[in-house]
């Protein structure tokens, strides 16, 4: 199956589990200003429990443990209905588990606190998460872009880059909010998330259990939270785009969302509206203030056309969090900028504005120059140096490959992040310079070499290889920090949208291969007995869309009743239900892999006339599960 996005990803896993058309329906209805009393019904369904589970399991943080020891290990043993009956029931007298406290060090050399909820608590938030998502989707605001679907850092950047390039808007407000997660007010929380229309009160009842859950300090002391929100929780995020929605919503009405009673509004075909002759107008016959916003997280910058509108902005902010969200700001990080003279960082890029071209009628022209910020250089030099020690104390050639290819995808994603910098080139050059030298005296004894003979398996490592800064280890390309291509950081198309059949179509092609009945049947009709446990179950439908709906060893597509799912290594060795040890077979295939006496083993090849290459494929899974060959 190809590789794909983490969005794309959970939005094939909506469609297995039949869901999209409720979130569609709650996205639409809550455009449209609608209340919502009865969620419980929807979060409480089978297939949003399952959904849940499907979205949970995967996330590199489901092997870890809660204070009551549980991983997702555990939890996959169990039946669907056995499963299901635990959420519900957990629903139904809820009373969350105690949350782990965890430290992780911060690149400032103190530590952020993280808090792990014990995993069926992580499977309550995720349950609610998928309901509440599209009814909150559709009342943020655009230029609001951290832990949202479809939305990246990249395009809090082109947002960012925009107002400077063409908007010619230098001066730019930094508001530093002092522990922003350890603050937010619970009653103002729930207010907000009443007033967006969720008004399921057993919903809100949970929701408020959930943030009061007590925690467990590393010392092993609990505490009982009033406010905040713990980093960590699957329901976390979103909870904080509520909170900060409002500030928002506030910003955007001092000017690009304010509506002059005068001017009547002018819409596009499409029916988006045309607000360019609206702001004209107010430029020249209104007082008001031309200010913008980007906001990833807590992480945000207000954009202004001078030093005077920037400084009252300002001002008014930190009023207007202190008062209404009872958020207080960080002097000493907060303040005024203005980026023709000095540089802002954002989300790990400094950025300043640097003339360019002639002089225009209104004033000189600027443009973004954007680097890596120091802080990210030395904490990606960092990272990379510490990884380079574990090649170096591997205890053997096995272990220092696995190693090496752990550095390389560290690269692979630092490029993918800052290569949108447009000094990106210059920054890691530089430090290419430090991370080639320490390799050099690392690995200069173990074969450290400029040539290697690479197979060319890896697609992700093939850009790399055109590289004079190549070098190899073991045979093995490590690739090198300082080659990196440049990119254009792009808006986000306002078109994409995950809750809209229009908007889908833009992320991904439709599942056209694999009918929607199809998937439904499978759903329907889970195998009873021994290998019925929701791993199986999750694994075997995942299974069956990959194959495009055929047999894993004829090619042919499957009747419903001759769907048969086949454990690679048997299930009595292996105790293994994972994707990787399932094939989907047709019934009589099924018979051949494990059948042993010769007449019956006769009596099915006559009947199936298989080609080579699908007897190659039986063979080698007659193999595995310990039966002979058969002979062509």
């Amino acid at each position: 199956m190809a590789n794909k996005g983490p969005s794309e990803k959970k939005l094939r896993h909506v469609e297995y589990y039949g869901l999209q058309d409720t979130f569609d329906d709650l996205y639409a209805e809550s455009k449209q200003g609608k209340t919502f009393k009865k969620l419980m019904q929807l979060i409480t369904s089978k297939n949003n429990i399952l959904l849940a589970y499907r979205n949970l399991k995967r996330n590199s943080g489901s092997p870890t443990a809660g204070v009551d020891g549980i991983t997702i290990y555990d939890i996959e043993k169990l039946s669907e209905s056995e499963f299901i009956k635990i959420v519900r029931k957990r629903f139904s007298f809820y009373n969350p588990r105690k949350v782990k406290r965890v430290e992780i060090p911060k690149p400032n050399g103190k530590k952020r606190p993280l808090g792990i909820p014990s995993l069926w608590d992580r499977i309550a938030q995720q349950s609610i998460l998928q309901i509440l998502e599209p009814i909150c989707e559709a009342k943020f605001n655009k230029h609001s872009y951290g832990f949202r679907p479809n939305r990246s850092t990249e395009h809090a950047i082109a947002d960012l880059n925009v107002r400077i390039n063409r908007g010619y808007l230098h001066y730019v407000v930094d508001v530093d909010i002092k522990g922003f997660f350890d603050e937010v007010s619970h009653t103002k929380l729930m207010r907000q998330m009443w007033t967006m229309g969720i008004r399921d009160k057993q919903l809100l009842v949970i929701i408020r259990r959930m943030l009061k859950a007590p925690i467990v300090l590393p010392n092993g002391k609990t505490i009982y939270p009033k406010k905040g929100t713990p980093q960590g929780g699957v329901l976390s995020p979103l909870l904080a785009n509520v909170y900060l929605n409002e500030f928002d919503w506030w910003i955007a009405h001092q000017w690009e969302e304010r509506n002059l009673k005068e001017l009547k509004p002018l819409f596009k075909k499409s029916g988006e509206r045309i607000r360019s002759y609206e702001y004209k107008k107010m430029r020249k016959t209104t007082g008001l203030k031309e200010i913008y916003f980007v906001r990833y997280a807590d992480d945000f910058k207000i954009i202004c056309r001078n030093r005077n509108t920037a400084e009252r902005i300002f001002m008014a902010t930190k009023d207007w969090l202190n008062e209404r969200l009872k958020l207080s700001i960080s002097e000493e990080k907060s303040g005024v900028t203005n980026l023709i003279k000095r540089t802002c960082e954002f989300l790990g890029f400094s950025i300043k504005a640097i003339k360019k071209g002639k002089q225009t009628k209104n004033a000189n022209k600027y443009v973004v120059k954007s680097h890596v910020s120091p802080k990210a250089i030395k904490r990606i030099n960092d990272s990379l140096k510490s990884q380079i020690n574990k090649i170096q104390q591997s205890p053997n050639s096995h272990k220092t490959i696995e190693e090496i290819i752990k550095y390389n995808s560290m690269v692979i994603g630092i490029h993918n992040y800052y290569r949108i910098a447009t000094h990106c080139n210059e920054d890691f050059s530089k430090l290419h310079k430090h991370i080639n030298r320490t390799m050099y005296n690392r690995f200069r004894k173990k074969g450290y070499t400029r040539h290697g003979n690479y197979d060319g398996k890896d697609k992700g490592l093939k850009p790399y290889l055109k590289s004079k800064r190549l070098r190899y280890l073991m045979e093995t390309p490590i690739l090198p920090i300082g080659y990196i291509q440049t990119k254009k950081p792009l808006n986000k198309r306002t078109a994409i949208n995950k809750y809209t059949p229009e908007g889908r179509k833009l992320i991904h092609k439709e599942l056209t291969e694999v009918p929607e009945w199809k998937i439904k049947w499978l759903r329907d009709h889970p195998t009873i007995g021994r290998n019925s446990s929701i791993e199986y179950l999750d694994n075997r439908i995942s299974k069956f869309i990959a194959q495009k709906g055929k047999c894993g060893v004829t090619k042919v597509e499957l009747l419903m009743n001759e769907i048969h799912c086949h454990h690679i290594v048997p299930y009595h060795l292996s105790q293994d239900d994972s994707y990787q040890n399932l094939i989907i077979v047709r019934k009589d295939i099924h018979k051949l892999i494990h059948a042993t006496k010769s007449n019956t083993i006769k009596e099915l090849i006559s009947a199936i006339n298989l080609k080579q290459d699908h007897l190659d494929k039986l063979n080698e899974l007659r193999t595995t599960v310990g039966n002979e060959p058969i002979q062509s």
